[in-house]
């Protein structure tokens, strides 16, 4: 009897998830969105005792609990719509209770302020959500006949960046597993225009002209299917680049590679074919993965261990993107439909993300775009924080141009999806201003009685502790498995203070800023401190003085203590943040001239008289590790210091036999310098190191932490980086200040003696 009852309360379960599976198929859920979310904004205003709301909450939280780990649509819609509706309310009473504005206009600009900043995270948090409704997850389409295989132009723009990272990139792409006559690759050099052979500085005129002809020797030595091309002047940077180059060329289909950007030999086979079956689509973008550790992840040791920062956007919110059709090109590792990229002129120029400005103008057009998320691209991340800052700088300005100058809530032909799409992707960059105002927030009340927050203990129990514990718990159901808690908080506010003045900026002059690129292959041979660290120590200092003024405040005013206390909690937050900021900005050496990439590859090692069977471990363009199957312990002698070979399958199932001088051994491993010693072993060792994008689905193994276990984690870090930093940091700051001092008092001593010259005379 009880059998059948259970078989009876799933059989209901079952058909209540198909029923809300089929109402929330993509033509329903576009459909029913506005007047579900309607319905839903009345709940939120209906006024309850405090009691009452708080116990609303705590039904919430441990409904979100039960459910944490089902990612059944039916339930993550469930989740996204509780989470969301706690911080709703949470706002809603936010604004009708808590601002500050008739106790002097100090008090009320500064609650203003927070305001705005907690009410962009707002609309972040619901444009988040309501963009991860659904993650379209593609397959790709087969290249059957002969007539699917469209003939395509690979473009690898290029303007300053060593030369061997743009030959890298060349003889990947000429190595793509695709019909030799149906592709041409093309290395776009922006370098080795007229304008910049013509360098009024000797130096650099010379430096340009070294490195153009290196790329067109490199070229001519190569042949076949690649090509170099040029113009006169460098207008319009990259994207005038591109358009010259259309100019020259003809294949129906484009691929854009950034020249650091190296592609798997299945790249245009996995892509191509979407061309064919959706006749209106303009744009396949796929993933950018990265084998070298931004600056975060290598100053603080966690490269390869936490998810990395792209993962959140390649792996969840493209995929998100695509199913409201409103994913968009990303500058590189995209192929882009000819005579459609045509009719918009081209690679659009407005802005400092034509990239994005691009597919804003192809999607108001009725085109579509799609997003294959397997990885098949390698890439270089900046390799220092100044690099990031500028790389970021130009990502922020040029989003903001385009809410600015072509804002997609009111750019005619889209829909209305795609508009929260793009708007999404346009306002997010706004986060310097309100990351800013958090940090700066905490230190008003306790140093200058700022009142910018009017509410008691109490009601901050019932609103804004729920609202807080709910977001982190949102975050962790929806992003776990590609960005960890706390994470974002920790790059955006350490960005924050960089950023915010380019905000300002192009907000003050929309069509001001220009592109730059950003810094690639950087090689650091010592560990030094960032000469950004300033901002981020001096504000962490602050944050700490602030700090005794709240215990003052604890200790003189008992009737503030409830607003002391959750100021204290910020406070920590903040020292929190800005402390693993401080250590970010520790410079770490990086001396490896080619990052070594995981591998699981059999091999084949010959020494003068022996043969080992192993697993290749790691592998790069300049040298190999690999276990061996067996002890090696009594052949050391012949394997150290001597030139072996290893035996290695390629792409296409071919033997490869690869030279290398081992320099470091013991008796299962072997670590091996490789010996390229011409261009056809180089094109190979290429052709082998990156190989099929099968390869690279070690890099897709997701590790997931909740908040607490991601908090622990965090602190280690925090433990481990932060007293070196701040004391390099304070001893540099010592030093400035010694040398202001002294410059300082050197004019002042000159002016002394003028003087006293002018009483003499």
């Amino acid at each position: 009897m009880r059998k059948s009852k259970k078989a009876d309360i799933n059989a209901i379960l079952i058909k209540i998830e198909d029923y809300l599976h089929k109402y929330l198929s993509e033509k329903w859920l576009k459909i029913l969105f506005f007047p579900v979310f309607i319905s839903y904004i009345i709940f939120i205003t209906i006024p309850t005792p405090l009691w009452v709301q708080f116990l609303s909450f705590l039904v919430i939280f441990f409904l979100t609990l039960i459910f944490i780990k089902n990612r059944k649509e039916s339930i993550k819609v469930f989740i996204i719509l509780t989470g969301v509706f706690v911080s709703l309310r949470y706002f809603y009473w936010r604004t009708f209770n808590t601002l500050n504005l008739d106790d002097g206009i100090f008090n009320a600009i500064a609650s203003i302020i927070l305001y705005l900043a907690e009410l962009y995270s707002m609309i972040i948090l619901i444009l988040g959500s309501f963009m991860s409704l659904r993650l379209l997850e593609r397959n790709h389409i087969n290249l059957e006949k002969k007539e699917d295989f469209l003939t395509v132009d690979v473009f690898i723009p290029t303007y300053n960046e060593p030369v061997e990272i743009v030959k890298t990139t060349a003889l990947a792409a000429i190595s793509m597993d695709y019909p030799q006559d149906k592709f041409n690759v093309y290395i776009l050099d922006d370098g080795g225009t007229t304008q910049k052979l013509n360098d009024p500085d000797p130096a650099k005129r010379e430096e340009n002209r070294q490195r153009s002809q290196a790329l067109k020797d490199f070229v001519n030595e190569v042949g076949g299917n690649l090509h170099y091309i040029t113009r006169e002047r460098n207008l319009h940077a990259k994207a005038g680049n591109i358009n010259e180059a259309l100019k020259k060329t003809n294949g129906d289909l484009i691929l854009i590679l950034d020249c650091d950007h190296v592609p798997a030999k299945d790249f245009l086979k996995r892509t191509v074919g979407f061309f064919n079956k959706y006749p209106k689509l303009f744009l396949v973008q796929t993933p950018h993965s990265f084998y070298n550790p931004d600056p975060l992840e290598k100053n603080l040791g966690i490269f390869r261990i936490v998810p990395s920062e792209a993962d959140m956007f390649y792996k969840h919110i493209q995929k998100g993107l695509d199913f409201w059709s409103a994913t968009f090109f990303c500058g590189s590792a995209a192929v882009l439909r000819r005579k459609y990229l045509q009719e918009v002129g081209g690679i659009q120029g407005t802005t400092i993300t034509e990239d994005a400005e691009t597919a804003l103008e192809l999607h108001s057009l009725g085109y579509d775009s799609a997003y294959y998320g397997r990885p098949m691209v390698y890439g270089l991340q900046p390799e220092t924080f100044s690099a990031f800052v500028v790389q970021r700088t130009r990502w922020a300005q040029g989003m903001i141009q385009i809410f600015l100058l072509k804002n997609p809530l009111f750019k005619k032909g889209l829909k209305w999806y795609q508009r929260l799409g793009y708007l999404n992707a346009n306002i997010f960059w706004f986060f310097g201003f309100a990351r800013f105002v958090f940090l700066i927030a905490p230190i008003l009340y306790p140093m200058f009685g700022a009142q910018i927050y009017s509410a008691n203990i109490q009601e901050a129990a019932s609103y804004a502790i729920p609202h807080f514990i709910m977001s982190i718990v949102l975050s962790y159901y929806l992003y776990a498995k590609v960005r960890w808690n706390f994470f974002s908080e920790i790059y955006e506010a350490i960005q924050s203070i960089f950023i915010l003045p380019a905000i300002i900026s192009v907000i003050l002059s929309p069509r001001k800023p220009t592109f730059k690129v950003t810094p690639k292959g950087e090689n650091l041979e010592e560990e030094f401190l960032s000469p950004f660290y300033k901002p981020v120590y001096l504000l962490f200092n602050l944050i700490v003085i602030s700090f005794f003024f709240s215990f003052y405040r604890w200790v003189n005013y008992p009737d503030e203590r409830g607003t002391v206390l959750v100021v204290l909690f910020w406070q920590i937050f903040d020292l929190f943040i800005l402390g693993i900021g401080i250590s970010v900005l520790r410079e770490r050496p990086q001396r490896r001239r080619a990052f070594r990439i995981p591998a699981k590859d059999d091999v084949i090692v010959y020494t003068k008289s022996q043969v080992f069977s192993g697993k290749v471990r790691d592998i790069s363009l300049t040298g190999i590790w690999v276990e061996t199957d067996q002890d090696i312990t009594d052949y050391l002698s012949e394997v150290r210091d001597y030139l072996i070979e290893f035996v290695i399958m390629d792409a296409r199932g071919l033997p490869f036999v690869l030279k290398g001088r081992v320099v470091n051994a013991n008796s299962k491993n072997i670590r091996a310098q490789f010996e390229a010693n011409t261009l056809e072993d180089y094109r190979k060792l290429t052709e082998v190191v990156y190989a099929d994008s099968s390869r690279w689905e070690i890099f897709r193994e997701e590790r997931e932490m909740n908040p607490i276990q991601t908090t622990i984690f965090l602190t280690k870090i925090f433990i481990e980086n932060f007293t070196k930093a701040y004391k390099m940091a304070t001893a540099e700051f010592i030093n400035e200040i010694k040398g202001l001092t002294q410059k300082f008092m050197l004019k002042l001593n000159k002016k002394l003696l003028r003087r006293e010259l002018n009483e003499t005379v």
